[in-house]
């Protein structure tokens, strides 16, 4: 890529972000939150994006289904809209709304993950989309922010996957551009800041991080692996951590460690 086309890319992604907090402070403004407690109960969170806003399920029978282009004015025929099932499993999409589910009762606080991870992690917002100037797509299934035990806070981009593909891993270090984008740095550390209702104190370091949550590894022996192999290429892939779910009656998370010799 050129000069060019990195100054292009940059100041693209400079507007469309500035775009995404601009939708976020809406979301964030007392009109829209008057609405709070009845999308809690209805289980409809509000999504920014670049283009609007969006109210998307997640409830377990409706997973990620919504209603874009949202204003105030049509939240309230929005809460009595029954959402239909969405006609064919969609277990990324039921992960997702899980995850977003357990922000939303705890104010934000993805307690699932600090359990897993540990420090602490705050929910941002879902589904990010950007484009390059040259058409390509930059895109997040979640952001959240991290905060170690030191209360130093760090960006993090989260991939959802319903198969283990090292694919995602490629997908984290893609978005992880934007993210680390110098030009763009402040700005989504205001979208987090926005979204979060908080205001964190930042690691002075501009690496980010990446999570990647996909089906665990099947139990041997009755027992769950604590390791397992993605690929021998894991290891390339830098400050990005592995989670292997299951789901029975309910999900259950676990660290997955690189195997010894990948």
């Amino acid at each position: 890529m050129t000069q060019a086309s990195d100054t292009s890319t940059d100041s693209l992604l400079f507007a469309q972000l500035q775009k995404l907090i601009e939708n976020a402070e809406k979301v964030r403004s007392e009109p829209f939150q008057k609405f709070k407690d009845e999308l809690l109960g209805k289980l409809l969170s509000l999504r920014p994006s670049v283009g609007g806003i969006s109210a998307v399920s997640c409830c377990e029978n409706s997973p990620q289904l919504g209603f874009s282009d949202v204003s105030t004015g049509k939240l309230k025929k929005i809460l009595e809209k029954q959402l239909p099932s969405p006609g064919r499993p969609t277990p990324e999409k039921q992960l997702q709304s899980w995850l977003i589910q357990q922000a939303m009762r705890s104010n934000g606080r993805l307690k699932v993950l600090d359990n897993v991870l540990g420090n602490q992690y705050w929910f941002v917002s879902d589904e990010i989309a950007l484009k390059s100037a040259s058409g390509k797509k930059l895109v997040a299934d979640m952001l959240t922010v991290q905060v170690d035990s030191a209360g130093l806070a760090s960006l993090v981009n989260v991939e959802l996957k319903s198969l283990r593909s090292m694919e995602t891993f490629r997908q984290i270090i893609s978005f992880r551009y934007a993210l680390e984008n110098p030009s763009l740095q402040e700005g989504w550390k205001k979208f987090a800041e926005v979204m979060t209702g908080k205001d964190f104190q930042w690691h002075p370091s501009q690496e980010t991080h990446g999570v990647v949550i996909w089906p665990a590894v099947k139990p041997a022996n009755g027992k769950a692996p604590t390791k397992a192999r993605a690929n021998a290429k894991r290891k390339e892939y830098p400050r990005v951590d592995v989670i292997g779910y299951e789901c029975a009656s309910e999900y259950t998370l676990n660290f997955e460690e690189p195997a010894e010799n990948a």
